[in-house]
């Protein structure tokens, strides 16, 4: 079950950090983001609620799902890097700012898994 948390955090901070900006529309990168790492918010919650219920069948599915869902994730990834380049420095921090605003419930669960992670 760690590596799968590993998986699941590696690929959403990969997405977060990998993204750039070809024009300074950071709100627009910030959207597409989101977008992109909305399936691992959506994965990572129904992990918690399986875990929760004790539910074995559910997180084997999640395993089984996993998969997939980073293929996805890497991909839209992808797409982002190559149309707005690598971020960096004041660019990301930009883009960061601007997915607080825009879907902080999806930042606040991959901070959550992160510290989860780390305990």
């Amino acid at each position: 079950m760690r590596q799968l948390y590993i998986l699941f955090l590696f690929t959403g901070f990969l997405l977060m950090n990998g993204c750039g900006s070809g024009g300074e529309n950071y709100e627009q990168i910030a959207r597409e983001a989101c977008d992109c790492m909305r399936p691992l918010y959506e994965s990572y919650n129904e992990l918690k609620a399986a875990q929760e219920d004790n539910d074995a069948e559910a997180l084997q599915r999640f395993a089984e799902e996993m998969e997939a869902v980073n293929e996805e994730v890497s991909a839209c990834a992808d797409r982002i890097e190559e149309r707005y380049g690598v971020l960096e420095g004041e660019r990301e921090e930009q883009v960061k700012a601007a997915m607080q605003k825009i879907c902080p419930e999806v930042i606040q669960t991959l901070n959550e898994a992160e510290r989860a992670l780390v305990q």
